[in-house]
């Protein structure tokens, strides 16, 4: 059956699909205006001198991009093209290609005044006479040098005129900053922050925190991994303070002298751990030598992050230095008081000892095969037979004794 559509049909009909397309291909990210369905992707609003990449729906064939307003055409490949913005304003992109075409239209709006970062040359912590640079970087370029001051309740110190950093395009601007007597945090206002015309021109006074005043002196103390070692021994040498610290200097060092040197004198550099107040640095054991490993911190050295001195730091520590091994005995025998209960009877309770029948073919070779197994003086009860104990000793220094064996030890029915 054949249908036979009117005059008036016809025109209701191709409205409604042309209202159809217009309402598929609204865009709420902007204005997208559509020729023969060529739609264009990218962001409804920019920022000043920003390059972004526009993409054009998949058409076929070479696509031909023009741009107009505040905007400048970039490379182009295949459906993508990168447009450049210029001042604050408006701008279009179009493109066309293989009977189609669509154009897009562009807000480059205005960047606010504000700070986006603050920075210290080196840290965030100042004492008295102390001195540092801080840099604030803005969101945009500006039209002119702002003015700084120390601002709130605490504002000793001084701060000097701001001058921009060479290079940023007006965008960054440092100070020295100088510390004062007394303790505490120090905030400026910048007045006459103005972003330049291309940028929008917004203006504001700005209030930023910058740094610390501290003339309060660190304290602290160094510990030592271990108190024995012997040749080959890794020792750790810690510094903690009750605050962040820093080297005074090339490095942060501890000194040694005596056993386990060589008879020559060791500076051991320290590094800081992820807290700051933490130093740590290793030194192996070296030689044959015994006796008392001096550690020394050179508290000249170590400095908090204001540049104070530590008043109180316990700065000393000392390492047995014992390269023999020990020679253990031990003793093992049922109790003649107490039927089937075995002693035990080592020369020190670092002693190890391993317990087994007599017919066992496990023969231990080193200290690990003792973990888990007997250790100093003990008493137990043991079934009627024939029994055996290997023994060994490895002293606090870390040296090992031989492996002993005693056999034939009898426990009777």
């Amino acid at each position: 059956m054949k249908v036979r559509l009117g005059g008036l049909t016809k025109v209701i009909l191709s409205s409604a699909l042309l209202l159809l397309i217009a309402v598929a291909c609204d865009d709420d990210e902007g204005t997208n205006t559509i020729g023969e369905v060529l739609y264009i992707d990218g962001p409804a609003s920019v920022s000043p001198s920003s390059t972004v990449t526009f993409t054009a729906a998949e058409a076929g064939g070479t696509i031909s991009w023009t741009v107009t307003g505040n905007a400048t055409l970039g490379t182009t490949s295949g459906l993508d093209a990168e447009v450049t913005f210029g001042a604050v304003g408006t701008a279009t992109v179009s493109a066309t290609g293989s009977g189609l075409s669509g154009t897009r239209s562009i807000s480059v709006d205005g960047v606010a005044a504000e700070i986006s970062a603050v920075a210290f040359a080196t840290a965030g912590k100042i004492n008295n006479g102390g001195t540092d640079v801080v840099t604030f970087t803005f969101a945009a370029p500006l039209a002119s040098v702002p003015t700084v001051a120390l601002t709130g309740d605490f504002t000793a110190g001084s701060i000097s005129a701001l001058t921009e950093v060479s290079g940023s395009n007006m965008t960054q601007f440092e100070a020295t900053v100088t510390g004062g007597t007394g303790n505490g945090q120090l905030n400026v206002v910048l007045t006459g922050v103005a972003v330049s015309a291309d940028y929008g021109g917004a203006t504001a006074d700005l209030e930023a925190a910058i740094h610390e005043v501290d003339n309060v002196a660190p304290f602290g103390a160094l510990a030592v991994s271990s108190s024995d070692a012997n040749s080959g021994t890794a020792l750790t040498f810690t510094v903690t303070l009750n605050e962040g610290a820093r080297a005074n200097g090339a490095s942060m060092t501890v000194d040694l002298t005596g056993a386990g040197t060589e008879s020559t004198p060791i500076e051991v550099a320290l590094t800081a751990t992820e807290d700051a107040a933490v130093w740590t640095g290793t030194y192996t054991v070296a030689g044959t030598d015994e006796g008392t490993l001096t550690a020394v911190l050179d508290a000249a050295t170590v400095v908090d992050m204001a540049g104070n001195a530590p008043t109180e730091l316990e700065v000393n520590g000392s390492v047995n230095i014992d390269n023999t091994a020990p020679v253990p005995t031990l003793t093992a025998s049922e109790d003649p008081a107490t039927t089937r209960l075995v002693k035990i009877t080592p020369s020190s309770e670092d002693v190890l000892w391993l317990w087994l029948p007599e017919n066992s073919q496990f023969v231990p070779e080193s200290s690990s095969d003792f973990e888990g197994e007997g250790k100093g003086a003990s008493k137990f009860v043991a079934s009627p037979g024939t029994y055996k104990i290997y023994y060994m000793e490895v002293d606090a220094a870390g040296n090992s004794s031989s492996i002993v064996l005693l056999e034939n030890i009898v426990v009777a029915e």
